[in-house]
C-alpha cells in the first residue's frame, strides 16, 4: 500500500527523527509530494477524500515503520477534515497551498475579544504535534455564549515553546505555541464542529472519534510490531539452562496471551469501524450505541496494545533496555500514546455511564 521508497526512508530517518525531534526534510518532502497529508481532505479542496478503512490500514504500515510519523500524519489529517465545517473561502486559502499541514494542541488559556470584523486574541495551546513542519496551527476556545469555535493562524506568526523534552514519540516534536494581543480576521474563526458544507461520509464521524480511531490503529501496530519482534529475537536468543528463548515455557504462554489480547482487540476495533463506515457511507449519522462502540473500541485498544508491549518488553529482560532497540522504541512510544487524550481511563467511564442511563452524556 506503501511504495518502497517511502518506506525505505522512513527506515533510514529513524534514528535522524528521533534525534531532532521532528520529519527529516527529504522525508518531509517525500510525504506531501505523495498527498499523505491529504488524504481525508475534501476532494473539493484537492483532497483524497480516502476511504477511512483504507486509510487507517495506510497509518498501521507506517506506524510498523515510526510511530512519530504515523502520529503526525494522522494529527495533520483528522485536522484537515475540519474544512468540511468551514466557509470556502478559508477552507481555500488553507488548502489551495499543496503543502498545507495542520496542527493543533488543547487550550492552556485564551482569551479571545470578538469584534465585528476581527478578533483580538491572546492564549497559549499545548502538544502541538507535527508544528514544525506545519503551515497552519488551530486553537480552539469558548465563546461568550460558551460555544466552542476555532482559530486559524498561519504557523509563522505564533510564538513557539519547546517543551517536548520526552522518551517517546519524540519524533511528533509536540511544541506548545502562543499569541499575545494578535489581531485574526473573523474569516479565520469557526464553529467547532457545528455548519457542515460537505457531504461525504468522512464528516460524519465525530472528530475525536476519527482521532481515536487512527491512534489505536498506532497502537495496535507497535502491538504487533512488538510480538514480531519478540518471536524474531527468541529464535536466537538465549535463556535460562542455554535453551533458546522460544523454548521456555513461560515466553510461550505470555506469547499466547499477547496475540489472544491482540487479535480480540483489534477483531473489535476493525467490526466497529467497518459498521461506522457502512452506516456513514448510506449518509446516515450515527446513533449514541455505535458511537459508544468505538469510542469503547478505541480506548481499549491503546490500553490492551500497551499491555501487549510491556509484555514483550519484560519477556527480553536486559536486551530490552539498549537505545534503538526496535522493543525499546516501541516501549517509549507506546507509553507516549496511553498517556494522551484518547487512551485516558475517563473514556471507560463515560460508556459506562451509557451502559446505564442509554444515554451518552460527554462529547466523544
Amino acid at each position: 500500500m506503501i511504495d518502497t521508497k517511502t518506506i525505505k526512508l522512513i527506515e533510514n530517518s529513524i534514528e535522524e527523527i528521533d534525534e531532532k525531534r521532528e520529519i527529516p526534510n527529504e522525508l518531509l518532502s517525500e510525504l506531501i509530494n505523495k498527498n499523505y497529508f491529504r488524504l481525508l481532505l475534501p476532494k473539493s479542496l484537492n483532497g483524497i477524500e480516502m476511504d477511512f478503512i483504507e486509510y487507517l490500514e495506510i497509518l498501521f504500515e507506517i506506524a510498523s515503520k515510526d510511530a512519530s510519523i504515523a502520529w503526525c500524519i494522522n494529527q495533520s489529517n483528522v485536522l484537515s477534515t475540519n474544512a468540511a465545517f468551514m466557509e470556502k473561502k478559508l477552507a481555500k486559502k488553507i488548502f489551495d497551498d499543496p503543502k498545507a499541514i495542520i496542527t493543533n494542541g488543547p487550550p492552556v488559556e485564551n482569551d479571545v475579544k470578538e469584534n465585528q470584523s476581527d478578533s483580538l486574541v491572546s492564549g497559549k495551546w499545548s502538544f502541538s504535534s507535527g508544528i514544525k513542519h506545519s503551515t497552519w496551527v488551530l486553537g480552539i476556545f469558548s465563546d461568550k455564549n460558551k460555544q466552542n469555535k476555532n482559530i486559524m493562524f498561519p504557523t509563522s506568526t505564533v510564538q513557539l515553546e519547546d517543551v517536548w523534552d520526552v522518551s517517546g514519540l519524540r519524533g511528533t516534536g509536540s511544541y506548545s505555541f502562543s499569541v499575545k494581543n494578535k489581531v485574526v480576521p473573523n474569516e479565520n474563526i469557526f464553529y467547532d464542529r457545528l455548519n457542515l458544507y460537505e457531504s461525504g461520509p468522512l464528516y460524519k464521524i465525530p472528530r475525536d472519534l476519527k482521532f481515536g480511531s487512527g491512534f489505536s490503529t498506532i497502537a495496535l501496530s507497535l502491538a504487533n510490531s512488538s510480538i514480531n519482534y519478540a518471536l524474531d529475537f527468541a529464535k536466537s536468543k538465549k535463556g535460562v539452562n542455554a535453551k533458546k528463548l522460544s523454548e521456555e515455557q513461560v515466553f510461550l504462554r505470555e506469547i499466547g496471551i499477547a496475540k489472544g489480547l491482540y487479535k480480540a482487540s483489534k477483531s473489535f476495533l476493525d467490526n466497529t469501524i467497518e459498521k461506522t463506515w457502512e452506516v456513514v457511507s448510506d449518509g446516515v449519522f450515527l446513533e449514541d450505541e455505535l458511537l459508544a462502540d468505538l469510542r469503547l473500541a478505541s480506548t481499549h485498544a491503546i490500553r490492551a496494545s500497551e499491555e501487549i508491549v510491556k509484555k514483550m518488553y519484560n519477556l527480553l529482560g536486559s536486551s530490552s533496555i539498549f537505545k534503538f532497540n526496535k522493543i525499546q522504541r516501541y516501549f517509549q512510544d507506546m507509553l507516549a500514546i496511553s498517556q494522551q487524550v484518547q487512551g485516558r481511563m475517563y473514556h471507560f467511564e463515560t460508556i459506562g455511564d451509557y451502559y446505564i442511563n442509554s444515554k451518552l452524556k460527554k462529547i466523544i
